[in-house]
């Protein structure tokens, strides 16, 4: 499994840029980006889509904040990022990224899912349907989860997405209901597993390690 690197920065200058994914596509989005230019003593081994932890303030004080973002560029001195624009004003003070991580090389089939969509999306308040899981009732160390996630786009355009889960740990899981509704999925390394965190606005909840990751167009 992949490490989670980390690099101390220095910030010189932040832009604020328009992006837009899967331009000319049903797909098309546009979101505010920003452009981070900065210097570091090593060279940030970062590729497009991986996800990032950017801290900022003074650790131990109320300024300490940490807040996660996602690589659309990289370069040896500068990165255009996808995060929260209410952290805007705080890029300047960041000191560290750190790769949580890629879903490029640690989810199966997630070309797919970028080619189509633009990006790999968080699933904010989109339909979840299909979930099974299999050896639940067979006391088996480790369990299986397949899942739907139907993404739906700001003009009603739907694709869902089929997720299958391997060698699957439970850490807390709230069960299926008539409707599920994700607020969102987001994933981490923990040392040679990933972790998965799937909230819900109603419905099927959980938070797991895995082994494997497969996500396949419906």
């Amino acid at each position: 499994m992949n490490q989670e690197p980390a690099w101390n920065v220095s910030i010189k200058s932040v832009e604020r840029e328009e992006f837009y994914f899967a331009p000319n596509t049903g797909w098309q989005v546009k979101v505010p980006t920003f452009r981070v230019h900065f210097n570091t003593d090593c060279e940030l081994r970062l590729h497009a889509q991986d996800q990032i932890l950017i801290t900022v303030g003074e650790v131990g004080t109320a300024d300490w904040a940490a807040f996660i973002g996602m690589a659309i560029e990289c370069g040896p001195d500068s990165i255009l990022l996808y995060t929260n624009p209410q952290y805007e004003s705080r890029l300047v003070e960041a000191w560290q990224f750190e790769m949580v991580f890629s879903p490029l090389n640690s989810i199966e089939g997630a070309q797919n899912v970028i080619d189509t969509l633009g990006f790999f999306p968080p699933f904010h308040y989109d339909e979840l349907t299909n979930v099974k899981l299999e050896n639940a009732d067979q006391g088996a160390r480790y369990e299986h989860l397949s899942l739907t996630i139907t993404h739906t786009s700001t003009d009603g355009l739907e694709q869902p997405l089929d997720f299958n889960f391997e060698d699957v740990q439970f850490k807390n899981i709230s069960p299926a209901e008539e409707r599920n509704v994700c607020l969102q999925l987001s994933f981490a390394y923990e040392g040679e597993q990933i972790g998965v965190q799937l909230d819900a606005m109603t419905g099927f909840a959980a938070t797991f390690l895995c082994r494997k990751v497969v996500v396949q167009l419906g």
